[in-house]
């Protein structure tokens, strides 16, 4: 299927199921070699990649997953890569354990975004994808890092300084 309309068919199923959310575009100008790997997990499937924005009340206080890793500079949500055969619900949920050792259940969608890869000089068409973060409900589970991708996981009341995008801090806590 065409780049564009998979990610166009992803985001209406999304929609219908979680509600009408607000679609940032952005383009994102790559090196060849990461165009080159978007365009094949694009050709096996995938769509783009997805995280969860867990939050739980503890001892009064609203607090957030969050997870750091050491070569990207800050915190964030845990996310990561689609899996050919996957729906970036399941990729959301798999990333949180994965990156944090926590189990979520899935209750609405609070952010995409079609980031277009473009390798300028390459001749190579614009190859869109589609990055969306899940609002989720924790179930059970202890912060800590699993898969070794990150240095960090945490339950936090407050941003921290270093944020691995600056998206993070609008999001709610």
């Amino acid at each position: 299927m065409d780049p564009a309309r998979a990610v166009d068919d992803t985001l209406d199923r999304l929609e219908a199921r979680y509600g009408t959310v607000a679609v940032t575009e952005t383009e994102w100008h790559v090196d060849p070699a990461t165009y080159d790997a978007a365009a094949e997990r694009a050709a096996a499937g995938t769509v783009g990649g997805a995280g969860t924005w867990v939050r739980r009340e503890h001892n009064g206080t609203t607090e957030a997953l969050l997870v750091r890793e050491a070569d990207q500079g800050g915190w964030s949500e845990p996310a990561g890569k689609q899996e050919p055969g996957e729906s970036l619900a399941a990729a959301a949920c798999r990333e949180t354990y994965e990156e944090a050792g926590i189990e979520c259940r899935l209750t609405g969608l609070l952010r995409a975004e079609r980031a277009v890869h473009v390798a300028a000089g390459t001749g190579r068409p614009p190859l869109p994808r589609l990055i969306v973060v899940f609002e989720a409900e924790y179930l059970r589970g202890d912060p800590r890092p699993r898969d070794g991708s990150v240095d960090e996981a945490a339950w936090l009341s407050a941003f921290p300084d270093r944020l691995r995008y600056p998206d993070v801090a609008a999001l709610p806590l």
